[in-house]
């Protein structure tokens, strides 16, 4: 054979199998279907719709666990929205206790500022009244300032006492007054207990 002739039959397989290589080509890339009669055919249509029915059943499972999943969530939802207004409104009372409790705190100070005012200025009055009762008891006979001053309070005797200059006046309306009296007047001014003296 002549390499014309092998030409000749080269170009004739082609154009004969072009064909063939066409349709397997249509196969391979899915643009042809082949449809079977009988068994095989109801095979693949059995299994189609078999696919498609566990792909039903798989959306409609998916569908269900969404909308239980979306109630829950709205449920949960519903429920956090309460709570966050409970605390807002746990939040605004507690805010109106503090500014109550401010404003009592303020009261008090300035009661606190008025009483302190009050006893500073009792004690400075007292201080003065037991200065001026103590240089009227001084000038007193011992037994006249002693029986006044057993009717008195022991704190104010005690203040009359350290407000006396002469220490001899002092010891002699100790030694006119009750032994009881004078013993406790004594132990609150830091002194020995004096005897019972008669002048």
């Amino acid at each position: 054979m002549k390499t014309k002739d092998i030409m000749i039959v080269g170009a004739v397989v082609v154009l004969l199998s072009f064909p063939l290589m066409f349709i397997i080509m249509l196969l391979a890339t899915g643009n042809v279907k082949l449809v079977f009669k009988g068994d095989l055919s109801r095979w693949v249509e059995s299994e189609t719709v078999a696919k498609i029915q566990k792909n039903t059943e798989l959306r409609d499972s998916l569908i269900v666990a969404n909308s239980y999943s979306f109630e829950a969530n709205a449920s949960e939802r519903e429920k956090l929205m309460a709570d966050s207004e409970k605390l807002v409104r746990e939040q605004e009372r507690l805010n109106f206790l503090i500014i109550e409790l401010q404003q009592e705190r303020e009261k008090l100070e300035k009661e606190r500022v008025r009483f302190e005012k009050a006893v500073s200025d009792t004690k400075e009055d007292n201080a003065k009244k037991a200065v001026d009762l103590a240089k009227l008891y001084q000038a007193m006979k011992p037994k006249e300032a002693a029986q006044i001053l057993e009717t008195l309070s022991d704190n104010l005797c005690v203040d009359i006492f350290k407000s006396m200059n002469d220490d001899r006046q002092k010891a002699k309306i100790l030694a006119a007054m009750e032994i009881e009296k004078a013993t406790r007047l004594s132990q609150k001014m830091g002194i020995k207990t004096p005897t019972k003296m008669n002048f």
